[in-house]
């Protein structure tokens, strides 16, 4: 019996492997690239032996890839939104609920005020209300391009807070930017 109170705070499974001994399993000698188990070919398909392989040109076909990038990347920064188009801090959102010139459409509830930098900002709330994660960032997406290809044209600058009201993730984008020019008072056309 006192062994058995002896045992009582072991585990049934230690108790029962108390009768076997302690082996060393053989070791593995290290390998010289552990990471590389196989060549770099496809090892599953045989190679013909009559084929040999295909060599690559040396020279690319297409126009020098650094004059490429640089205007690629200079006609994606133009069309970017960067943070000083957009209004990032709690207290510019509650200022234009606040302070702002609230304005209705059927699909948007639109606040403005004077912009206090040199350039229109934007800001965008939707709610879970509106939809999923989904349609919220679609909306959002669609708006921002309005805003991006247009702002040029929101003279003087403002600073614009959008509220998308339910429904008007059915909207294209045609029609986003006819019924937010109107409000905005702002030509349809962008260049």
């Amino acid at each position: 019996m006192p062994s058995e109170r002896r045992n009582e705070h072991i585990p049934v499974q230690q108790q029962m492997n108390r009768d076997e001994k302690d082996v060393s399993t053989k070791q593995r000698s290290p390998q010289t690239h552990a990471r590389v188990s196989h060549t770099h070919e496809y090892s599953r398909r045989a190679r013909s032996p009559q084929t040999a392989p295909r060599q690559r040109p040396q020279t690319p076909d297409r126009a020098d890839s650094t004059q490429t990038g640089t205007a690629l990347n200079l006609e994606v920064r133009q069309q970017a939104f960067p943070k000083t188009a957009r209004l990032l801090v709690r207290r510019e959102f509650l200022f234009l609920q606040h302070r702002g010139k609230r304005r209705h459409s059927a699909h948007f509830v639109v606040l403005t005020a004077p912009a206090q930098g040199e350039r229109s900002r934007l800001g965008i709330t939707t709610t879970r209300r509106f939809g999923s994660a989904v349609v919220r960032n679609r909306m959002k997406r669609v708006l921002r391009e309005f805003f991006r290809a247009r702002q040029t044209y929101i003279t003087p600058a403002q600073d614009i807070l959008i509220i998308p009201r339910t429904g008007a993730d059915a909207l294209g984008f045609a029609q986003v930017a006819e019924e937010l020019g109107r409000v905005l008072s702002i030509d349809g056309k962008a260049t």
